[in-house]
């Protein structure tokens, strides 16, 4: 059975049918109505039975196997297979998560199929009680849809920011802590956005340009979601930049540390050697040393090892070794 909502100029109503039923109210809502199905991870028969009822089967692949895919758009004749990523991001754990909104439209007939947690179809269900937006027919649901997804993308994109921002901070804190693998795993998040957004890109470029070949697309409405869409990318982008720019600077400054690091080494073996040299010549128990019978011979001794350590210590620190 499948769950279908017929919308004409009246009102909404929910119904339930087989592919027949389906077929028999697409047929009588006449040209200011359509009926709009909504999947959310259907039985593959199933779908298979509603695109064929609304003529909407025409894709050549298998309706079921777009979800999981990258986005795109597909026409063919007056009809149009969208697949876009529905993105949220969780700031607990710095990560984006995606799902799937696919739209299969000819402009008198709507199918849409959902995977995820976002659910950009629950705004414009509100909205179908508004008769002003009915009577724009599938081509304000359509809209709808991706201006809810759209908008989702914001607020996503403001946070994934944020937390760019944050490591930016701690990174040039002057706080010597390894952040690469916290940073490279940012980068990962972005570019799972970027591989949600981009593309759409090139077919965001079309709506702009009003080149879309889909008459549901050509509505000037979808210039204005085109650039939206177009900025949003834009943003990801500059956080890819800024996160690939904070990495090449934290793993120059991890090797000044390891550098740093290296010179105290030296410089306190350095510093070390003179007193064991001497403390290892004077323990060889020769008969004859120099001053090994001097009764002053054990302090000047000692005298000297402190004086070279200091010397050494006063030049290293000098040399900003120490």
């Amino acid at each position: 059975m499948i769950d279908f909502t017929v919308v004409s100029p009246e009102g909404t109503e929910r119904r339930r049918g087989g592919a027949d039923a389906l077929r028999e109210a697409a047929g009588a809502t006449g040209e200011d109505g359509f009926v709009w199905v909504e999947f959310d991870s259907p039985e593959p028969q199933v779908l298979k039975d509603a695109l064929g009822a609304l003529g909407l089967d025409r894709f050549g692949t298998d309706a079921v196997r777009v979800v999981h895919r990258r986005p795109k758009v597909e026409t063919v004749d007056d009809a149009a297979l969208v697949l876009i990523k529905t993105v949220w991001y969780i700031e607990a754990t710095r990560q984006v998560e995606t799902g799937d909104l696919v739209i299969y439209t000819d402009g008198s007939s709507l199918v849409t199929v959902r995977r995820g947690i976002v659910d950009p179809a629950a705004a414009v269900r509100d909205r179908l009680a508004d008769a002003s937006f009915r009577a724009d027919g599938v081509v304000a649901v359509v809209h709808g849809l991706f201006d809810a997804v759209i908008g989702q993308y914001d607020g996503a994109v403001e946070d994934l920011a944020d937390d760019v921002a944050d490591v930016e901070r701690a990174v040039f804190s002057g706080d010597r802590t390894d952040r690469n693998e916290e940073i490279y795993f940012l980068i990962r998040e972005a570019l799972e956005f970027q591989n949600a957004v981009q593309p759409l890109v090139p077919f965001a470029h079309l709506l702009r340009q009003r080149r879309a070949t889909t008459p549901v697309f050509k509505r000037e409405r979808f210039g204005v979601l085109a650039g939206h869409l177009i900025r949003v990318d834009a943003a990801i982008e500059t956080c890819m930049s800024l996160l690939t720019t904070v990495l090449t600077a934290h793993q120059g400054q991890i090797g000044a540390w390891q550098n740093d690091d290296m010179k105290k080494i030296s410089a306190w073996a350095a510093i070390a050697v003179v007193p064991t040299a001497i403390a290892g010549i004077y323990g060889m128990n020769f008969k004859y040393m120099p001053e090994l019978h001097w009764k002053a011979g054990y302090p000047l001794v000692l005298l000297l090892m402190a004086v070279v350590c200091f010397s050494l210590y006063r030049g290293f620190k000098r040399n900003g070794w120490l």
